[in-house]
């Protein structure tokens, strides 16, 4: 490491992260997800442990159980509206929700099987990562600041504009009289939580991954500067000693290569049936979002258009915004791998290396091709290709939406 580099100022993120960190896990608490811990500090009393792991499922249990038999009942009064459009964007809406209340099952049931391996695999295997790169070289770092912020602001914007949305409701119904209004403020409430109890595992998902790619830059970069050290390797009376420290720094760099990998894996594997409904719910809020703009310029006057359809259509616009950034991080991980792999096809083979060191070399490559970023369920990558095949199946199924509105108008 350089000098300049070694005196690196520290960030606004460098001063505040554990506070950044301490938000997302009371924010996780609250909605009964204790696993979330980005960075523990302190072992809980196991007392104290016991009454959240007992909220967690009491509250689970209520989402998933109780609240989804008293919309059932009452999802004819949901539906009820005069306005086919409206009507035919509650239905988008409920649909929507029922992909974010099978999300939420699915969930409750990962953090409930692998409640000890999202702690050993994920959250202590990235703070030993964290360690272990702590003297790499700082550049990678500013990105990875700069994704927290924006998916931070991101994440309370969209809140925001839910609650802003639920109060809009609940004005709008407020004059009306009956059970419509009531029952509809209760699922537009019950919609938001769900959204927050998904969005949870959904942002610690999304810190894993920016962390990999942050340590994948960082291995580069540490793999480009031995590069330029075994550049410089001339015959000579320390040829030897100075192959076998060169041997040494690229076996603990292929080991870290390795441990990166399979934190990723890992993460995958235990939060891969979360992101299939992640990909549902975008496709859906887009079918909404596209649905939600026809309805506005079919009336021809946005002073007739109500504010909760405004507000929806706002937070379908940065829901899609939200999935393409987690998408986006993959697959600028899957381009770092790439160049992790160039930098290694970079490296020559002089005769006068040392047989330790080539070896090495060797397996690190090797090593490379097992790097294959997972897939979703074996199915499909989850890359931004996705996300333009989301919003093109949106916006097919948005010209069906438009073909049976044109269907309603001619028998009325």
């Amino acid at each position: 490491m350089s000098e300049p580099e070694s005196r690196r100022e520290p960030s606004f993120w460098d001063r505040h992260e554990f506070k950044f960190y301490q938000y997302g896990h009371v924010y996780a608490v609250i909605y009964g997800q204790v696993v979330i811990d980005y960075i523990p500090q302190r072992r809980l009393k196991r007392s104290v442990k016991v009454l959240l792991l007992l909220w967690g499922h009491l509250f689970s249990l209520l989402l998933i159980v109780v609240l989804p038999g008293y919309f059932g009942y009452h999802f004819r009064t949901l539906t009820d509206t005069r306005d086919r459009r409206l009507q035919l964007l509650l239905y988008v809406s409920f649909a929507n929700t029922a992909i974010k209340y099978a999300t939420v099952i699915v969930t409750y049931v990962a953090n409930t099987v692998h409640f000890e391996a999202i702690n050993q695999r994920c959250t202590l295997q990235r703070m030993q990562l964290e360690r272990e790169f702590r003297d790499a070289p700082s550049e990678p770092k500013d990105p990875f600041e700069f994704l927290m912020y924006f998916k931070f602001c991101l994440i309370n914007l969209m809140m925001m504009i839910q609650v802003i949305g639920i109060f809009a409701q609940y004005g709008e119904d407020s004059q009306k009289e009956g059970m419509v209004s009531r029952v509809r403020v209760h699922f537009a409430i019950y919609a938001f939580v769900l959204w927050n109890y998904t969005e949870n595992m959904a942002d610690y998902c999304y810190w894993i991954n920016a962390s990999v790619l942050k340590y994948y830059r960082q291995l580069n970069l540490q793999l480009g500067s031995l590069q330029e050290e075994m550049m410089g390797l001339r015959p000579g009376g320390m040829l030897l000693q100075r192959c076998c420290g060169l041997s040494d720094r690229v076996e603990e760099l292929r080991r870290r290569c390795t441990e990166i990998h399979g934190l990723q894996r890992e993460s995958f594997r235990m939060h891969q049936f979360q992101l299939i409904g992640l990909m549902l719910s975008t496709l859906i809020n887009n079918l909404t979002n596209f649905y939600t703009l026809f309805h506005m310029l079919a009336k021809q006057s946005l002073d007739e258009v109500s504010v909760p359809v405004l507000v929806g259509s706002a937070y379908a616009t940065g829901f899609y915004i939200d999935t393409y950034i987690v998408t986006l991080v993959n697959e600028h991980i899957k381009l770092e791998l790439e160049g992790v792999a160039l930098t290694m096809r970079r490296f020559s083979e002089p005769s006068t290396w040392e047989e330790r060191l080539t070896r090495e070399i060797e397996h690190f490559s090797l090593e490379l091709l097992n790097c294959q970023p997972p897939m979703l369920c074996g199915l499909l990558h989850l890359d931004r290709r996705l996300v333009y095949l989301i919003a093109v199946t949106a916006f097919s199924y948005f010209i069906t939406l438009v073909q049976f509105d044109l269907y309603l108008r001619k028998r009325s």
